[in-house]
C-alpha cells in the first residue's frame, strides 16, 4: 500500500512539476521490471543473474524516490 501511495503522489507531482517527469519515468519504468524481474526468478529459478537483476532494479527505483522528497 505504501508503494501504491508514493507512485500516486509522485506521479500528481510530475504532472506539476516538469523537472520530476524523467524521474517519474525512470521509477515507473524500474518498477514495472524489477516485478516482471521478481516473477520471473521463482518461475525460472535456475536462471543465473535472475535475482541480482531483481535487486538491481529495485535498488534503481528506490533511488529515484529521493528526488520526490526535494
Amino acid at each position: 500500500m505504501i508503494a501504491t501511495s508514493t507512485l500516486v503522489s509522485f506521479a500528481k507531482r510530475a504532472s506539476i512539476e516538469p523537472e520530476l517527469k524523467m524521474a517519474h519515468n525512470l521509477h515507473k519504468m524500474s518498477s514495472l521490471l524489477g516485478g516482471a524481474l521478481f516473477i520471473a526468478d521463482d518461475v525460472f529459478p535456475q536462471t543465473s543473474y535472475l535475482h541480482a537483476a531483481w535487486h538491481l532494479a529495485a535498488a534503481l527505483g528506490v533511488s529515484t524516490c529521493n528526488k520526490l522528497l526535494e
